[in-house]
This record gives structure tokens, C-alpha cells and sequence, in this order.
């Protein structure tokens, strides 16, 4: 099951495990965020555009009825520690990896998906393609921008599916422009701060394939205390 530098680690969610290289790409409290956000219902399917270790699909495959959950990586190492973490936790009569750029997921699934979510590249990038790191390409824009996130997600909604993203906060004139560019009308924000007494640093957006333009703003959700604990909204994330 484990390849060499792996390591298994507990997310403290429903008994759920998942395999992680220390020296590689590794998810971060953002996935975390975004997947108590996604609300999926029974019968409905779900797809996650950048899955990296595929820590969004777990959790979702507990924290919600969904029947149907399939995640999407481009890198192929990291797809084959995300499959193995499906199977690691018996989950792949509801999880599956799809090994392929975001870009082309629209041609090899059933298109007709209620919801996608994804934590997409925050940063561009400057170097050049072929010497990117498997971190540069998880967190920088070296094989995909925010604008070709957002039409790969819009392919892949049907009419009415529910569109949810996680970016830095400098990025959300970006967001909702391509959002809108593609029909995934922005329907609620939700800013996050690092500390109460920190700015604003990321953003979590909904939005609505063909939506109308009515949008909801919640109030920020503060990730830790000042003593450096998580917040009792943040702990119950990681709990239920």
C-alpha cells in the first residue's frame, strides 16, 4: 500500500486515513475550509477539480450523502497515492481518481455533475513548465490558470449545479469574473481570516450555473485564536 516516504496519517474524521509523502505536496488547512463548505446531497454527484491527494473527496464522502464522488489530477504520482487512499478506506464504490488534466475532464465523464469544487493554483507562475516542482504545479499556475479552472468547472456542471472554490484574496476580482464569463453566477462569500486581528487572506465562493445575481455575504470565519489554537468553529471542522 505504501511506496517509499509515505506515511499514513489520521484526519480525525470518521476513522478516515490518508497517504501522504512528508517531502511532497500535502494538503493544507484550505482543503479542510472548503470541505465544510460543499454542501452535496443524496443522489447527487460531485466532482473535485485538482484533487492532489484527493483530502477534499475523502471528506466529503463522510461529511456528506453524496453517491458519487470523482476527483480529478493531473500529476500522476499524486493520483496514484489518491487512489490508494480510496482503497485504504474501502471507499471505491463511491470514490473514484481520474488521472487527466482538468481541461479535458468534460470528455471522459458523464458531464452532468450537481456540484464541483476545488482549491486551484493560488499564484502565477514565471518559470518555465518543465521545471516545476509537483508543489509549484499544486499551488502555482503552471499547467492551469483560475479563468481554465472555471471553465472546466462550467462544463462540467449541469444547469443549476453548485460551483465552490477557495482562493487567496487578491484573486476574487479574477474569480468572479471568469465565473461569470462561464455562467457560474457567485451566489455567497465567504472571507476568511488567519486571526481576528489578522486581514482577510483567502476566500471561499459559491456559485450557481446559470444563476441569478442575488449574492450573500457571511461574516468572517476567524481560523485560530490568538494563543495559535484553532477557533471552536475551525475545531468542530476538523471533528465532525
Amino acid at each position: 500500500m505504501l511506496k517509499p516516504n509515505e506515511e499514513i496519517f489520521d484526519l480525525e474524521c470518521h476513522g478516515l486515513k490518508i497517504i501522504q509523502d512528508p517531502n511532497g505536496y500535502a494538503f493544507t488547512t484550505d482543503a479542510v475550509l472548503l470541505a465544510n463548505t460543499v454542501k452535496a446531497y443524496k443522489n447527487e454527484r460531485v466532482c473535485e477539480l485538482g484533487a492532489g491527494s484527493a483530502v477534499i473527496s475523502l471528506l466529503l464522502s463522510k461529511k456528506t450523502p453524496a453517491k458519487e464522488i470523482v476527483g480529478v489530477e493531473i500529476q500522476p504520482r499524486l493520483a496514484d497515492m489518491a487512489s490508494r487512499s480510496i482503497s485504504l478506506n474501502e471507499l471505491t464504490d463511491r470514490v473514484r481518481i481520474l488521472n487527466c488534466d482538468m481541461k479535458l475532464a468534460h470528455t471522459k465523464v458523464d458531464k452532468s455533475f450537481d456540484v464541483v469544487c476545488v482549491n486551484p493554483p493560488y499564484m502565477e507562475y514565471d518559470g518555465r513548465v518543465e521545471d516545476a516542482t509537483e508543489i509549484d504545479i499544486c499551488k502555482r499556475e503552471v499547467l492551469v490558470t483560475l479563468k481554465e479552472v472555471v471553465e472546466s468547472a462550467s462544463k462540467l456542471l449541469k444547469y443549476g449545479g453548485r460551483f465552490y472554490c477557495i482562493v487567496k484574496a487578491e484573486r476574487l476580482t479574477d474569480l468572479i469574473t471568469a465565473m461569470r464569463l462561464y455562467k457560474v453566477e457567485p451566489k455567497s462569500i465567504i472571507p476568511v481570516q488567519p486571526t481576528i486581528k489578522k486581514d482577510i487572506d483567502t476566500i471561499i465562493v459559491e456559485g450557481r450555473k446559470n444563476g441569478n445575481n442575488s449574492i450573500k455575504l457571511y461574516k468572517p470565519l476567524v481560523i485560530c485564536n490568538e494563543d495559535g489554537s484553532y477557533t471552536k468553529e475551525v475545531e468542530e471542522m476538523y471533528r465532525k
